[in-house]
């Protein structure tokens, strides 16, 4: 195996356990074969393994919310909005985990502040089309505010905005609304 090979997935699974049992990594490395460079190129992508190199179990239930975490905040740091970092993950968590975790909330916003000259700087108008998309994605049953926004490729603020000052956007938000309950 050269230096720079990542490991195999039997081979991370068989570090991962010599970890939980208290092995020394140098030392599981080691009697496994491992080179630690190796190591290193598979935690790069390899959540389990980063994981259980800092000393905690990756299967823990508790590790799954701060996998999700994390992940969100990679995700600001590639300069996506919130909304859609939310979509991508699947969850919708993120406003939640704000206010329960101020330590969270004050990452958010340096990654977000920090990651600001990568973002989207240009205002996405909410053309007629993109109007239509968006009603007919809110018209399907099931569907959010926020996937809805995210498919016509416009913000949750942008559709709140102009449901506030046009009453007929407004009455065709709240038609498809119904349509989707029906």
């Amino acid at each position: 195996m050269t230096d720079t090979a990542r490991l195999t997935a039997r081979q991370t699974n068989r570090l991962i356990t010599a970890l939980r049992h208290g092995q020394a990594l140098d030392l599981a490395a080691a009697d496994l074969g491992l080179s630690l460079t190796s190591v290193w190129a598979t935690a790069r992508t390899d959540t389990r393994l980063t994981i259980a190199l800092a000393g905690r179990d990756p299967d823990a239930p508790e590790e799954h919310g701060r996998t999700l975490r994390a992940d969100f905040l990679r995700l600001l740091a590639l300069g996506v909005p919130p909304s859609r970092a939310e979509l991508i993950l699947g969850t919708g968590g993120s406003g939640r985990w704000r206010g329960d975790d101020p330590a969270f909330a004050r990452a958010c916003d340096a990654v977000s502040d920090a990651s600001a000259p990568y973002g989207h700087v240009g205002q996405i108008r909410l053309t007629p089309a993109r109007v239509a998309r968006f009603l007919e994605e809110l018209g399907k049953q099931g569907t959010t505010l926020v996937a809805a926004a995210a498919a016509a490729g416009v913000t949750p603020a942008a559709i709140y905005q102009r449901r506030r000052r046009d009453d007929d956007f407004a009455k065709a938000m709240d038609a498809a609304r119904a349509s989707a309950r029906a």
